[in-house]
């Protein structure tokens, strides 16, 4: 009887198992939209960084839409000069730093704790948090340059998400 009821009880718990696996593994198909979505949207995120810090200026433009725009705000105000419209201009600009100001440095990108504010089919907005290094070959260590919160607004293109509006909200404060 005891062998009989331990059989029992290990079919009991192998289907109780099976049954919990196979219910777990089935996902709608707006959840399986939504964590592609997500990822997608994280990769893209992650090239970003690769592209702006590999000094790669194409690749960089092409996360944008055709439309985007580029800022940085301090105080919750937008710094004077930083508001870039269209993807020529982010191209430009991506150029002009990574000839000019940035060429003699490496550049770091570390951004951690993206969160979605909103996700639909068709559009997005993400934030996540920045800390931006330098390091020049005169350095013995990289240094922290900026940090602050990037707040993104995504649309979702016939190529996939590109960012239609970036912002940089700096941690400087006012003296």
């Amino acid at each position: 009887m005891a062998k009989k009821l331990h059989s029992i009880n290990n079919h009991f718990w192998l289907s109780t198992l099976f049954s919990g696996l196979v219910s777990a593994s089935v996902a709608t198909a707006n959840e399986t939209d939504d964590i592609a979505n997500r990822l997608a949207i994280t990769d893209m995120l992650t090239q970003y960084s690769y592209r702006w810090d590999g000094k790669d200026s194409e690749g960089f433009s092409e996360l944008f839409t055709e439309e985007a725009v580029m800022e940085r705000r301090l105080n919750g105000e937008l710094v004077d000069g930083s508001r870039l419209e269209g993807r020529a201009s982010i191209l430009e600009y991506a150029r002009r730093s990574h000839k000019g100001r940035l060429a003699d440095r490496q550049t770091r990108h570390h951004f951690s704790g993206i969160v979605f504010l909103e996700l639909n089919a068709r559009s997005a907005v993400t934030e996540n948090m920045a800390l931006i290094t330098h390091q020049t070959a005169n350095d013995s260590a990289a240094y922290i340059s900026s940090s602050g919160i990037y707040r993104i607004i995504w649309h979702k293109t016939p190529g996939g998400w590109r960012m239609h509006k970036r912002i940089l909200m700096t941690d400087r404060f006012r003296n």
